[in-house]
């Protein structure tokens, strides 16, 4: 692997050095052609040295898991496990969580009659092409202006016609009703929240705390219990939209779990196929145990599971706010159901993460203790890397 690594920065410098020589004689005459070209070649190493940075092996999640997995393998003489797919679900589509909002419409005499409760500028805005393309989270403003304005009018007794009145009245109970899917729409179902789900390998989780802070925020509706969201809960919304639209940390650490149940099954393969008697003859522990034995110290304690349990931690709060954003609509959009329920319902990924984990941590004690290797060791092996679902 080193090997490989080394080979690849000497072709990298030798495609800098033939890019270096590549330069058209001229530009040795001109100084400023030259002065440009030296430019483009500094930018093009350091483009070279950063691609270089990022296939370097030790960079990643998949990385760190390989590595580990790949020392048991060969201190146990085994070949390690095929990869079985990821078992990832993506985030939903917009056609699958998107909920239908009720549109009220009046005639054009109770229009002109509702210029007394400053609503006419209101339904035009809606009514025009920018009002109805306008995103959820800027409708559910637009809506909740409505309802205070309306409901205003409405208390000071503005309106005259007692079938106008009653009209209202009913607009304004419907657009009520109305809220909670709509701020669902402006949360679960917008692009926001789907680049906040992103699985892919590539996805940045960008400052992951203030992300999940921000969704944790998010998951606590303003509109629960016919509530009305004040003017600075609905220009959070958009600052906290705006917060999480510039992370992919959800979906990493959902991906992270995935690759850590599916590494972790290897893993407990490798050690469930050790024979303690060739292993540790006599219970005489081995030069080949006594480097298992440095594996669980250096490798698993120090960087598997500590990168493992600083995931988790993380996981834990994207657990929560979900629980909570789950709660929103009564009943649950079935796809956001069944996407929650496959990473952290009693069957899902999580679930199966910690038994895997706890297996694994079994696996270790079982196969050091017949070797006499766990005295002064057993503080390493615990399963503090699971979470709670009940949070």
């Amino acid at each position: 692997m080193g090997q490989s690594c080394g080979n690849s920065h000497h072709s990298m410098l030798n495609l800098a050095a033939r890019a270096t020589q590549a330069i058209n004689p001229v530009s040795r005459k001109n100084p400023v052609i030259k002065t440009k070209n030296g430019v483009l070649i500094i930018i093009t190493i350091a483009l070279m040295i950063v691609t270089l940075w990022w296939l370097i092996p030790g960079n990643s999640d998949d990385a760190r898991w390989e590595d580990y997995l790949s020392r048991l393998a060969r201190l146990s003489g085994q070949a390690v496990p095929e990869r079985a797919p990821l078992p990832v679900l993506v985030y939903p589509g917009n056609r699958e969580l998107q909920q239908p909002i009720p549109e009220q419409r009046v005639n054009l005499l109770e229009y002109l009659e509702l210029r007394h409760c400053n609503l006419m500028t209101l339904i035009s805005e809606r009514n025009s092409i920018l009002g109805k393309l306008q995103a959820d989270s800027l409708r559910l403003k637009h809506e909740v202006t409505f309802i205070r304005r309306a409901r205003l009018c409405l208390a000071n007794g503005k309106l005259d016609d007692a079938e106008l009145t009653a009209l209202l009245e009913q607009v304004v109970a419907e657009k009520q009703a109305a809220l909670p899917a709509l701020y669902w729409n402006a949360l679960v179902a917008s692009e926001e929240f789907r680049q906040f789900f992103s699985q892919s390998p590539s996805a940045l989780a960008g400052d992951s705390q203030a992300a999940l802070l921000s969704l944790t925020q998010l998951a606590q509706s303003p509109v629960e219990n016919e509530a009305m969201p004040s003017p600075e809960q609905l220009f959070g919304l958009e600052a906290r939209l705006q917060q999480i639209a510039h992370s992919q940390v959800g979906g990493q650490l959902l991906r992270r779990l995935a690759l850590a149940l599916r590494e972790l099954e290897r893993g407990n393969a490798l050690l469930e196929n050790i024979d303690p008697v060739a292993l540790c003859p006599k219970g005489r522990p081995t030069p080949r145990a006594r480097k298992l034995r440095n594996v669980l110290d250096n490798i698993w304690g120090s960087r598997v599971q500590q990168a493992l349990a600083e995931a988790q931690r993380q996981r834990q709060q994207l657990a929560n706010a979900l629980a909570k954003i789950d709660q929103l609509l009564s009943p649950t959009p079935p796809a956001f159901a069944q996407w929650l329920a496959h990473y952290f319902s009693d069957k899902g990924l999580q679930t199966r993460l910690n038994r895997a984990l706890k297996h694994h941590v079994s696996l270790w004690q079982e196969r050091l203790r017949q070797c006499d290797l766990m005295p002064g060791g057993a503080q390493k092996l615990d399963d503090s890397a699971n979470i709670d679902l009940e949070g």
